[in-house]
């Protein structure tokens, strides 16, 4: 099988390994949001907000690729993954024919290819909290507390 690479306009910004202290950067993890910029070359994006007035820029490593496939309402992302037949399968990518997106998943060696019709069920990486520091407030006095 050939290597390609599959990028789209929009991402799922899973974590955030360039500047983890910046809270701005930190509330866009989860969401799905629009690439302003690619950089290839450093392998970076340069993520919009939510509502355009300001963008970030994050590692490769830090963003999901979206595909055009959905389930519950929510995009299916390159390396996501995905239940079908029982087993849970990486996505690999997309494509699209006659108006209906498929599905690549498994390995590059070993591709099996779905369409949405045939998910059952849909999850994501989990971002890691391990090791940060977060402000906790009981009864109105605050703790400073590290997850672990």
């Amino acid at each position: 099988m050939k290597n390609i690479t599959i990028e789209t306009n929009w991402v799922r910004v899973i974590g955030n390994t360039i500047c983890p202290d910046n809270e701005k950067m930190n509330d866009m993890i989860g969401q799905e949001l629009e690439v302003k910029y690619s950089n290839y070359a450093n392998n970076t994006f340069t993520v919009w907000n939510k509502n355009k007035s300001d963008y970030w820029c994050f590692n490769k490593k830090d963003v999901r690729f979206l595909t055009p496939a959905t389930f519950n309402e929510r995009h299916i992302a390159i390396g996501d993954e995905v239940l079908v037949d029982g087993e849970w399968k990486k996505v690999l990518g997309f494509y699209v024919y006659s108006s209906k997106v498929f599905i690549p998943t498994g390995t590059p060696e070993n591709t099996f290819t779905y369409s949405v019709s045939d998910i059952k069920d849909h999850r994501t990486e989990t971002v890691s909290l391990s090791g940060t520091e977060v402000e906790v407030i009981v009864d109105g006095v605050s703790y400073q507390a590290v997850i672990k």
